[in-house]
């Protein structure tokens, strides 16, 4: 399984957002994008995706941003990844059988069922929070290498 530039990047767009921003302070997406170095134009398909999965609010206007709509702790990374990257699945036949006439008897079928399971389980138990408190310890240990 490869991870896209938009899951990598929406991961971090997230924990910028959360970071430096909160319920009543926005975060515009140019100064995401300038922290991250990361393309607006490139940050637009990735905010549309998370809005629309209810991870993120959008506020038009000229003093407009975003925000998290969650709290960080309640948002996982699961849900994250989800939302841009679609179903987390490793193969075409965890989800949908009927893509292979083997499907039926196939042992590796179940093998990969039960890596994907626990992928998407242990995806689930971590958080933005839990994210965030790790980043927050690596500034603490090495400031300028982990600064946003």
């Amino acid at each position: 399984m490869k991870m896209s530039t938009k899951g990598r990047y929406g991961l971090r767009f997230m924990i910028d957002l959360a970071t430096n921003g909160n319920a009543k302070d926005k975060v515009s997406l140019q100064q995401v994008a300038k922290r991250q170095a990361i393309s607006e134009k490139y940050l637009w398909q990735i905010v549309n995706r998370l809005k629309t999965a209810g991870l993120i609010n959008a506020v038009p206007g000229a003093h407009g941003g975003y925000t998290i709509a969650r709290k960080p702790d309640e948002i996982t990374l699961a849900d994250i990844l989800e939302a841009l990257e679609g179903k987390l699945t490793l193969v075409p036949c965890v989800e949908t059988a009927s893509v292979c006439a083997r499907s039926g008897a196939c042992v590796s079928r179940e093998v990969w069922q039960e890596i994907n399971q626990k992928l998407i389980e242990s995806m689930k138990s971590i958080t933005l929070g839990n994210i965030i408190t790790k980043q927050t310890a690596m500034l603490e240990q090495t400031p300028l290498m982990y600064a946003i």
